[in-house]
């Protein structure tokens, strides 16, 4: 009798699992797929003079110069302060351009982001492009810019906030912080790989 018990119990929590472990497979995939590829995106910005224009595209902008991307959230405070130390460090624009990226769409406005990141009477204020629409929009293939089956932020690893990374003019992440806290030394690391991937 044990036995049998033991052995609907057995098969009442793997039927009941299963559907989690399918999630879980399907996010591992999901993961693998943007491992595997490289991908670009075109985004609309904030709108205003500093963003340069209504939709970014970023393989212009790598073509140009290598990119740090930043992605942020209104309410973290480690978006905050890597914003003022981007902002506060004369970063050379030639060098590399950065660009701030909304992480949250589903949870937080674009009129949020505009106040925290877009206002220049913000301490938070980004005079460089921010782009919003990454977890609604998808993300192109980099070699043939077709649509993938990938929202902008699934393609790029579901990156948590804040994460800077820098990307190459193929598309390839080249370096990526390790600190949740601005790091001037970090930062002067990514200055110092995009000046020789510049060369």
């Amino acid at each position: 009798m044990n036995k049998v018990a033991g052995l609907l119990l057995t098969l009442i929590l793997l039927s009941s699992s299963a559907g989690c472990l399918a999630d879980e497979i399907q996010e591992e995939l999901e993961v693998e797929e943007a491992e595997d590829n490289r991908f670009t995106f075109a985004l609309p910005t904030l709108g205003r003079d500093v963003d340069g224009v209504s939709m970014l595209d970023l393989t212009t902008e790598l073509e140009q110069q290598p990119v740090l991307l930043f992605w942020v959230s209104s309410q973290c405070q480690g978006c905050h302060e890597w914003t003022e130390g981007i902002r506060d460090n004369n970063l050379n624009y030639s060098v590399m351009q950065p660009i701030t990226i909304h992480r949250y769409g589903n949870f937080e406005s674009e009129d949020k982001i505009m106040q925290v990141y877009g206002n220049n009477s913000s301490d938070h204020y980004s005079p460089w492009p921010v782009v919003t629409g990454a977890h609604s929009r998808l993300a192109l293939d980099f070699d043939t810019r077709e649509p993938s089956e990938l929202s902008v932020v699934e393609a790029f690893g579901n990156l948590p906030t804040p994460s800077v990374i820098l990307l190459d003019k193929n598309g390839n992440i080249v370096w990526e912080a390790t600190s949740y806290w601005y790091s001037a030394d970090q930062l002067e690391e990514a200055g110092e790989i995009a000046a020789e991937l510049g060369d």
